[in-house]
């Protein structure tokens, strides 16, 4: 398999989803990223169990499906980053290591004398990527946050929903995720820099400056028209009409629009003949204004199954899926064969799909995916690779630092 990233070698100091998942990106590409887990409780995504979300009827009642997902590939070292020993682990770790990554709170790990500033005195080399909130600089830097509170301080919150909901979250963590990919992008372009200078920098992606940066086309809008937009509904903020859900007789899918070149056959398709060359089904009203084109389509769309409108509409080369569920994704045949869900054997769950990566190189998937590792699972391994003797390990074990 193609391994771009192969020989770099990561130290993440993270938890949860941003740090987490910006390494599990770099870990897909084939670096070896060395996990530091808090000695004591590890890192937090362990605790979060299907039982605890699931409830007693679900399966795998102590099994963490978090800390899978953002975890598989990876090496554990445990550490207490408090002590001594436990912070030269990370200044000897990173004088052969290329990159530390983490999502601690920027100033956090100043304090223990391992900011950029330390670790350039170790490694000039280094690229030091820090996972944030609000981003490097301004009043907000050392305000708390999650992904929710991002997504309502960009503005996305208050687009999501139909116009009679209260602001409403996206149904998944957008901001960690996006902001970690945002993080990942940083990084190897940190590393490609370095090829050139051969030195290291900092890189700071922020889930608030993400979030800002993904809704530039409709953020640009307001800033150029003096206008503000609509809530998204069931399709977009500017756009309405055959655009997004509508439910079927037996479940809902979602058109993405239709423009002039498949409008007649559209029309054929659902029985709309009679507004073909009506101008108030024009491209501009039916694509963006489409209020009454939604009502048109309430109409029609539950008289077939969801199957039936696809065959129809996708023989005529209409933009148009199903609204799958996450049952239905987990049995998506064009999900599996590109190795966005992959297999996995787990110590206690046995073989499970697990979420895979969307990046390939050369055409080649990979299907299995490597297991998460085991709190602590890599201590002595890790330590041992990087020139501690048995001796100094038994230290610091002494020292509560592993």
């Amino acid at each position: 398999m193609s391994k771009p990233l192969e020989g770099i070698k990561v130290i993440e100091v993270g938890q949860e989803i941003q740090g987490p998942f910006a390494a599990l990106v770099l870990a897909d590409m084939g670096a070896d990223v060395i996990k530091i887990e808090n000695r004591e409780t590890g890192d937090l995504s362990r605790w979060l169990t299907c039982g605890l979300i699931g409830g007693p009827e679900a399966k795998n009642q102590q099994v963490s499906f978090y800390f899978t997902a953002m975890n598989r590939g990876k090496r554990s070292l445990t550490a207490d980053l408090k002590k001594p020993g436990g912070a030269a682990i990370i200044h000897r770790l990173a004088r052969s290591c290329d990159v530390l990554l983490t999502n601690y709170r920027p100033g956090v790990l100043d304090r223990l004398g391992l900011g950029f500033d330390d670790l350039l005195k170790d490694n000039p080399r280094i690229v030091y990527a820090q996972a944030s909130s609000w981003g490097p600089k301004g009043p907000w830097v050392k305000r708390p946050s999650r992904d929710t509170l991002a997504q309502a301080a960009s503005g996305l919150m208050a687009k999501t929903g139909m116009p009679e909901d209260p602001p409403l979250p996206a149904g998944i963590t957008v901001a960690d995720h996006s902001g970690a990919l945002s993080l990942a992008a940083g990084v190897l372009g940190a590393l490609f820099a370095r090829e050139r200078t051969g030195k290291g920098q900092r890189v700071d992606a922020s889930i608030f400056g993400t979030l800002i940066a993904m809704q530039g086309f409709e953020l640009n809008f307001v800033s150029m028209s003096g206008r503000d937009t609509l809530r998204a509904g069931r399709g977009h903020q500017f756009l309405h009409g055959v655009w997004g859900a509508y439910r079927t007789s037996d479940g809902w899918l979602c058109l993405a629009g239709v423009d002039d070149k498949r409008w007649p056959d559209f029309c054929r398709v659902m029985g709309l003949q009679q507004l073909q060359n009506d101008p108030q089904f024009d491209n501009p009203t039916r694509n963006f204004h489409g209020w009454k084109m939604i009502e048109v389509l309430d109409a029609i769309f539950p008289k077939k199954t969801t199957e039936q409108w696809l065959d129809e509409l996708g023989a005529a080369d209409i933009l148009v899926t199903e609204v799958a569920d996450y049952r239905m994704l987990l049995n998506n045949e064009q999900a599996r064969i590109n190795g966005y869900l992959q297999e996995l054997d787990h110590p206690i769950a046995g073989r499970v799909l697990v979420s895979g990566t969307p990046i390939t190189y050369n055409g080649e998937v990979r299907t299995q995916s490597p297991p998460a590792p085991e709190m602590g699972q890599h201590t002595e391994e890790v330590l041992l690779e990087f020139g501690y003797t048995w001796e100094e390990i038994g230290a610091l074990r002494d020292e509560g630092a592993i």
